[in-house]
């Protein structure tokens, strides 16, 4: 009896591949941090992490079992060069001789799942759960030449997030090419951390955004 099952489970999905509607697209945005928890920290100094360019890639399944479904993968970098200042005096003097900036970066690979809505024909929303991966980097061997000093605190996060989106066709026909803008909020909360000898007891990583994309894609 069970292989039975499985057969029409199978029977099931390769129906709805083959007879489904799929959508890829490739495309880049604008983002800002409403918040964000690193800034606070003491290592960002008078910096901030606020707007940033992304990068993305969307596949859809318009009918999967019944369902419209999107899953989205982007990735954005931003650097602060000189986020916070080290003082810097000479071998045999205490008083300062120059300034020296600590460059801090944060990388971000976002993946987002939705139940995916129409609204009308060129509009559409989305919702579901987001799972981010998170490199904060501190690098100091371009300022203190073969000084070993390089933290890369990787974590990762669960949240949720949403979107309204436009799309247009470029033709009328089965298989089309089509222009596409979002725009999109997304909530996450860290629930790991790869600690190493840090304590990071009373530490976190929390991050809300909004940010709005172009792209182009193609259905098929």
């Amino acid at each position: 009896m069970g292989k039975y099952i499985l057969l029409f489970v199978l029977f099931l999905s390769a129906y709805s591949f083959i007879y489904s509607q799929n959508k890829v697209n490739l495309n880049f945005g604008y983002g800002i941090y409403l918040s964000n928890s690193e800034n606070s920290t003491k290592i960002m100094g008078e910096e901030s992490f606020r707007s940033y360019l992304f990068y993305g890639i969307t596949y859809q399944r318009e009918d999967l079992l019944g369902l419209n479904l999107m899953f989205e993968y982007s990735y954005h970098q931003i650097t602060k060069e000189d986020a916070l200042t080290f003082v810097i005096t000479g071998p045999n003097d205490p008083y300062p001789i120059g300034t020296v900036g600590m460059p801090v970066s944060l990388i971000s690979h976002t993946f987002d799942f939705n139940y995916v809505g129409n609204i009308s024909q060129y509009f559409s929303y989305g919702i579901g759960p987001s799972f981010i991966i998170a490199n904060r980097i501190i690098d100091l061997e371009g300022v203190f030449s073969n000084s070993g000093l390089y933290d890369k605190l990787a974590s990762s996060g669960l949240g949720l997030n949403g979107f309204l989106e436009f799309s247009i066709p470029f033709t009328e026909s089965e298989n089309y090419f089509f222009f596409t803008s979002k725009l999109k909020l997304r909530y996450t909360y860290s629930i790991w951390f790869d600690e190493g000898i840090r304590n990071l007891d009373n530490y976190h990583q929390e991050f809300l955004t909004t940010q709005i994309s172009i792209g182009v894609g193609y259905s098929f």
